[in-house]
């Protein structure tokens, strides 16, 4: 009965006093912080547009997961100044429950989780401190360790989550400042032209290109042959290159194959072929012994005798 009538009242504690005040101070740090992001998102995308400008949109697109970030941070403290004030209001509900209401689950949790993530706000260290000396530490480690029923709104978990935005979400940043500006923006070949225009489109652009048949050897004409013989060939992939030099090789195989066994059936015996290229060799070979004898007989008797001829 106390606590319903201190809840009908106002009245709290000194600790929910003390949760209140926090909770100001924070929303009044939430107000500085997010002038500074502000500025460092405004520079982010001047960036973005510059190197545009200048032709460069690879790097504009390294930029561009700054102007995310930014942009992420933004959110998640305008949510947070959400939070704060909802809890601050309801203060005297905080005070009579030993329990977090289900009505106030998601600001005490989303508050948790981000003490822990933003260092720009310390208030929010001691307001953890005050929800865990309130509800228990179970509440507390079941929120800073996303443990299912937690309650923590998925886009704070999002927006506070520190892997590099996909590239589908950079595309979109450049096609919008590009929009903005009136810049034209070229992504995998394909120009930008109107703020309409997606990713999906262009990725159906790419998918067609790759569908488009493409060039493949073909044999060279017969007046074409010391020209077509020297000239590079185009191939699909690394597949068709090697099917190619493997029959060419096997070709080549077959023909040395044939020039060989072509020329053992064309040389015959080597011998004829020997005496058939020098048909004047075997004569003479026949002459040679009697020449001989003629010269023994020219020669004088006593020069035969000595030698014994």
């Amino acid at each position: 009965m106390g606590r319903t009538l201190d809840v009908l009242l106002g009245r709290t504690t000194k600790q929910t006093a003390r949760l209140k005040s926090l909770l100001g101070l924070a929303t009044k740090r939430i107000t500085v912080v997010r002038a500074h992001r502000q500025v460092r998102l405004a520079q982010a995308r001047g960036d973005v547009e510059q190197l545009l400008r200048l032709g460069h949109p690879d790097r504009a697109l390294l930029r561009a997961e700054q102007v995310l970030r930014e942009q992420d941070a933004l959110d998640v403290l305008d949510m947070l100044e959400s939070y704060c004030n909802l809890i601050a209001e309801r203060a005297a509900l905080v005070n009579a429950h030993r329990e977090c209401p289900d009505e106030l689950r998601e600001a005490a949790a989303g508050l948790v989780y981000a003490a822990a993530r933003l260092g720009d706000l310390p208030e929010l260290q001691e307001v953890r401190a005050l929800l865990a000396a309130k509800f228990g530490r179970g509440f507390v480690a079941a929120a800073a360790e996303l443990r299912s029923g937690c309650g923590i709104n998925t886009k704070v978990v999002q927006k506070l989550s520190t892997k590099q935005p996909g590239l589908e979400s950079r595309q979109m940043v450049l096609l919008e400042i590009g929009a903005e500006k009136e810049i034209p923006v070229r992504l995998h070949n394909t120009s930008y032209q109107e703020p309409g225009i997606s990713n999906s489109h262009t990725q159906r652009t790419d998918e067609q290109d790759d569908e488009r048949p493409r060039a493949t050897p073909r044999a060279a004409d017969d007046d074409d042959d010391d020209v077509s013989a020297h000239a590079p060939l185009a191939f699909k992939d690394v597949e068709a290159a090697a099917q190619a030099a493997f029959e060419s090789a096997a070709t080549a195989a077959a023909a040395a194959k044939a020039a060989i066994e072509l020329s053992r059936a064309g040389s015959g015996d080597p011998d004829d072929d020997r005496y058939r290229r020098t048909p004047g060799r075997a004569h003479a070979d026949d002459e040679m012994p009697h020449r001989g004898e003629d010269l023994a007989r020219s020669r004088p008797a006593s020069v035969r005798t000595n030698r014994g001829l």
